[in-house]
């Protein structure tokens, strides 16, 4: 049987995961520096921000004061629709207006969303 989570151990969680992605952006920008450049480095380190500003976003609406379980299911609903729409307007910015290398920005994206979804996985078993 699995024990009850509690919401502070939800928001715990939950804020834990941005700064994992800014870690992971790092750790994968610097792996494009020394394979590829400074243009792949910046444009890997840009799709991570894209990935951690929208779990940022989660975060923030998520950790507000909240009242009984179901305000917390609302507001992550909230939450995973408002980070979607940042980040394809990151996305759209990124792309329309700056030179990014697009396949870093993309490995940049997944490696730090992939980390989101891993850390959800692994704190709530």
């Amino acid at each position: 049987m699995t024990k009850e989570i509690t919401l502070q151990e939800v928001k715990k969680t939950v804020v834990k995961i941005p700064v994992y992605q800014v870690l992971i952006g790092a750790l994968i920008a610097t792996l494009f520096y020394f394979v590829q450049g400074s243009e792949s480095a910046i444009s890997a380190a840009a799709g991570a921000i894209i990935s951690a500003l929208g779990s940022l976003v989660f975060t923030v609406l998520v950790v507000a004061p909240m009242g009984d379980t179901k305000t917390l299911v609302g507001r992550m609903f909230k939450g995973e629709i408002l980070k979607f729409v940042v980040i394809g307007l990151l996305f759209y910015l990124a792309l329309t207006n700056y030179n990014f290398v697009l396949m870093p920005l993309l490995i940049g994206f997944m490696a730090t969303l992939l980390a989101f979804w891993v850390a959800l996985l692994t704190s709530f078993k």
